[in-house]
């Protein structure tokens, strides 16, 4: 959107310009490009369609420059640069490479005429210095990213999602689920009498009943399930294209290999072991994401009052689901 409304503020006057000198074909592409630049406006801030407008927004730019430079000439190159710079901003590095080399290949002959070979040698040197270091920023930024997102989104104890990562997902689960009407469920996994270890072992025991858990879980769930800490010594589980009979034979799974578990905190906790309460809830169109977090997290705790080391399901599942 700032890329789309600075083209509105650059090129808009600009048009005015060219009406007035009487270059109506110039002034046409610049109006054609400022209204693209609105439509852009339009598809993020009403549409929220990001990547959409991310490739419509880079090639905008991009051909309005070549078609810019082919129109009024060669001293017009200039405008190569900020547009070259563009796509580095706005499409995957590989992609704005591929476009920008095949924008510079399409004004060569523009770049050459009225030009000594060395001035044009020149010119295409300092595109091709302007991608070149584009694409190592493009580089460095995807990779600061990636590690933002890996603080961001990654529990550092146990290497699951954290809650943030969950939410994420949930919402996007749930859009999809609307959209296609594909089923899902939640588990929410509790460790049984966590603080009393805690009490009695040590926090390092506790912190290592919470890594053996969550590898414990991810070694046992599907490919296309998810596993995030909550906070505390909870953990989801969001299991997609799952039947009722599917996640009880998941979440029992689940349940026995938590319980089968010894000797991972030390010497000094030969004696810790821990079990784990779960409750399990299915999407039901239309509801929240808190609605369905608070339905299984009903159900965890009815497991708890059952008297633990069991999953409990929510007391709310649509007629397909308990079919």
């Amino acid at each position: 959107m700032l890329l789309a409304c600075s083209g509105i503020l650059g090129i808009g006057p600009m048009t005015l310009y060219r009406l007035f000198e009487g270059s109506y074909l110039i002034a046409l592409v610049d109006a054609l490009a400022v209204s693209a630049f609105a439509a852009i406006v339009w598809m993020v801030y009403v549409k929220g369609s990001v990547r959409l407008a991310s490739v419509v927004m880079a090639l905008v730019a991009i051909v309005t420059a070549v078609v810019t430079v082919n129109l009024r000439g060669g001293q017009q190159v200039i405008w190569m640069h900020p547009a070259t710079v563009a796509l580095f901003y706005l499409l995957k590095p590989k992609e704005a490479a591929a476009v920008a080399i095949i924008a510079i290949v399409s004004i060569l002959p523009v770049v050459f005429d009225g030009r000594s070979t060395e001035q044009s040698a020149v010119v295409i040197a300092s595109m091709a210095v302007t991608i070149a270091l584009s694409v190592a920023f493009a580089a460095l930024t995807n990779k600061q990213r990636r590690e933002l997102q890996a603080i961001t989104l990654i529990d550092p104890l146990t290497g699951t999602g954290n809650r943030r990562a969950m939410d994420q997902t949930l919402d996007a689960t749930i859009r999809e689920a609307n959209q296609d009407d594909a089923p899902f469920f939640v588990i929410m996994l509790d460790i049984d009498h966590f603080k009393a270890t805690n009490d009695r072992f040590g926090h390092a025991a506790g912190d290592a009943a919470l890594r053996v858990v969550a590898q414990t879980i991810q070694n046992n769930i599907r490919p296309t399930d998810s596993c995030f800490r909550t906070g505390g010594e909870e953990f989801m589980v969001i299991a997609k294209s799952a039947s009722v009979s599917q996640l009880k034979k998941l979440a029992e799974r689940l349940r026995v290999a938590i319980g089968e578990l010894e000797n991972f905190a030390g010497d000094d906790a030969q004696e810790l072991t821990i079990t784990a309460s779960l409750g399990l809830a299915g999407y039901v169109k239309g509801e929240t994401r808190d609605s369905l977090y608070k339905r299984a997290d009903d159900a965890l705790y009815k497991a708890k009052r059952a008297g633990r080391n069991r999953f409990a399901l929510s007391d709310r599942l649509s007629s397909e689901q308990a079919a």
